[in-house]
């Protein structure tokens, strides 16, 4: 930044603050030659801040007549008009509307803290409207050295930058010593800015996976931004996250403000809508963003997210409005001023319903999914909640139990378990734990047998054709009776190749290993059992999925025609809808259903003695499974590369 002139600098040393304001102001008009040159131009600066438009507004009428601000630019105040626009005594249906003020002088400056105290012809009528950025450390810095001949340290400078403008107004007076600014600015500053109170923080939580990486990361970020060690560019500044209904999405979102030391502002489209019709909605949504910016740096929640829709969807007379609505959001997401200080975070369980501008560089263009937490996640989740009693309990065994289960279903378990100790007046008990657990029912031995075929069929199959690499295999002896008719009965672990050759044949050895299991039922016992389809995720949905990418992504098919993008729901909805399509996937899937049974067939003595130790152990590591199959030397496997192992 230039050196200002003797005379403005005396002018300015009444208020320091001012000074900083002055800064930001200059910063934000950096591109705004006409205006700067001197020639006609109507600005509208918005503040972060409602308490210090006063401020802005004098930092907007320096310097005097005369002297420059950039080289050949001269500012007249004669022909200049700076001015506030506050809501004292305005009527909540009245906004202050630019045209009746543009014919009485050549450049207008006008100075507000909300965009909703102006007509909505602004942006219309307005050269430029500009959110004013945070003021910066360095400011800060300047201003001391500048008006009050003091050095400010970088941390000093950093602590100053949250302290809200007239704050720092009243408190940093001339002659008063720096110490003494900086005791005052503390006294003022003692509770901590935050919306979301106590509660657990990123390292509290278990399961989120990535998110919580992200968010640790965020937080060093913000705290380099606030120090003025990296721009507002430097930082993450919006997140999509995805998950099934209780894996903790809006959890994350306090803990991660309070991992940050930030505040939370907390919206929905459901939240704004409330508010009235469209144009209340837009205020509120806006209103928001205005909250995150006031309270920067700042968390914004947004719930539910996908209610806001696609445009490529909308469709009969409301489609308009809820165009505008996704309009809105995009423009509260874009911001003239890059929305700096507030990091944005989405949270859905359908990612696929939203519009794609949503998820452009920018705006919400990280996407995680928090995933359900495996058996570590849920035994820490379980701690966090138990925190006072989880020294002297079983938490491993009880996790062991509660395999699908969300944080919010292990959250319950927690509560109802307290309960249950707390009306026997007693210290909470594993057995507590245990007896709010479903009861347990053992399968009977035909349907573990079963199981076990279905099992073997996977694993002496995966074997021989060689997809991935083989880890182990088990079967599951007890059952939830409330839980899902199609639960899992077991599963064989096969770690994909880092860098598998995305061929035909390979998709294909893919599909008959999913298939292998019905095959082995078939061939034991005359039939197949309902074990291999009904859910996401089984046999039958994992070969289906294969078998479309063959025929309708990757051009590996009957036909080379681009039928769908290779997600699993663009996939979906295109075999529902293409019946030709629908028979190619059908002959695919009882082609290499055949080529399983084959397979199965010339390995039945292999695959028995799997299914008979893996009913006698329940489990099976890689290393037993190949020592049973090495007492039968017909079978020749592969390694995870595709060599040929005996």
């Amino acid at each position: 930044m230039k050196r200002p002139s003797k005379a403005l600098s005396a002018k300015l040393a009444l208020n320091a603050a001012r000074f900083a304001a002055y800064c930001s102001v200059m910063r934000a008009l950096r591109d705004q030659r006409d205006f700067l040159s001197g020639g006609p131009a109507v600005i509208v600066l918005i503040a972060p801040r409602e308490e210090d438009v006063d401020i802005y507004e004098g930092a907007s009428k320096f310097p005097a007549k005369g002297e420059s601000l950039v080289t050949g630019s001269v500012y007249d105040r004669d022909r200049t008009l700076v001015m506030t626009v506050e809501p004292e005594g305005r009527k909540k249906s009245e906004r202050f509307d630019l045209l009746g003020i543009t014919g009485s002088n050549d450049r207008i400056v006008v100075v507000t803290h909300s965009r909703d105290l102006l007509a909505e012809n602004v942006d219309a009528v307005a050269d430029a409207v500009l959110v004013l950025p945070a003021i910066q450390p360095r400011y800060l810095k300047a201003a001391a050295r500048f008006c009050r001949n003091q050095i400010l340290s970088d941390e000093d400078a950093s602590f100053l930058a949250t302290v809200p403008l007239h704050v720092l107004a009243a408190i940093w007076r001339k002659g008063r010593a720096l110490d003494k600014v900086l005791q005052a600015a503390r006294a003022t500053m003692v509770a901590p800015k935050s919306s979301v109170g106590q509660g657990p923080t990123l390292d509290d939580l278990h399961g989120l996976g990535a998110a919580a990486d992200w968010g640790r990361e965020l937080a060093v970020d913000l705290k380099d931004w606030r120090a003025g060690r990296i721009g507002w560019s430097e930082v993450d500044r919006g997140i999509l996250l995805s998950g099934p209904p209780g894996s903790g999405k809006t959890m994350f979102a306090a803990a991660l403000a309070r991992t940050c030391g930030v505040y939370l502002v907390l919206g929905s489209l459901a939240r704004w809508q409330a508010m009235g019709h469209l144009g209340d909605l837009l205020k509120a949504m806006r209103g928001a963003f205005a909250e995150g910016m006031k309270n920067a740096p700042s968390i914004l929640l947004i719930d539910e997210i996908d209610s806001i829709g696609d445009r490529n969807a909308f469709s009969g007379h409301n489609a308009q409005y809820s165009r505008e609505v996704v309009n809105g959001l995009l423009e509260c997401l874009d911001g003239s001023g890059g929305r700096e200080g507030v990091v944005v975070v989405g949270a859905t369980n359908f990612p696929h319903m939203l519009d794609a501008a949503l998820t452009r560089p920018g705006r919400l263009d990280r996407h995680v999914n928090i995933p359900l937490p495996d058996m570590m996640g849920r035994r820490g989740i379980l701690g966090w909640h138990l925190a006072k009693a989880s020294s002297s309990l079983d938490l491993t065994s009880v996790a062991a139990r509660t395999d699908g289960w969300t944080g919010a279903a292990l959250e319950q378990l927690a509560r109802q378990a307290r309960r249950r100790a707390r009306r026997a007046r007693r210290d909470l008990e594993t057995a507590d734990l245990l007896a709010e657990l479903p009861e347990l029912m053992s399968l009977p031995e035909a349907l573990l047998w079963r199981n076990a075929i279905h099992e073997a069929g996977h694993v002496v199959v995966g074997l021989t054709l060689g997809v991935g690499d083989f880890r182990s295999v088990e079967i599951i002896d007890t059952f939830d009776p409330t839980g899902e008719p199609t639960q899992r009965g077991g599963g064989a672990r096969f770690d994909e190749q880092l860098f598998p050759e995305r061929t035909k044949a390979g998709f294909l050895d893919r599909i008959a290993v999913a298939l292998a299991g019905l095959a082995a039922e078939e061939i034991v016992f005359g039939s197949r059992s309902a074990g291999g389809g009904g859910r996401k995720g089984s046999d039958l949905h994992t070969a289906t999925v294969t078998a479309l990418q063959v025929e309708a992504a990757y051009g590996l098919g009957a036909g080379f025609t681009f039928l769908s993008g290779a997600s699993e729901e663009e996939l979906l909805v295109t075999l529902h809808m293409n019946g030709s399509l629908q028979a190619r996937v059908e002959n695919v899937l009882a082609a290499e259903f055949r080529r399983a049974r084959t397979l199965v067939e010339g390995m039945r003595p292999e695959l028995e003695n799997i299914a008979a130790a893996l009913l006698r152990d329940r489990r099976l590591s890689a290393e037993t499974v190949k020592e049973l199959i090495s007492r039968q030397p017909r079978l020749k496997l592969r390694d995870g590369s595709g060599s040929k192992t005996a």
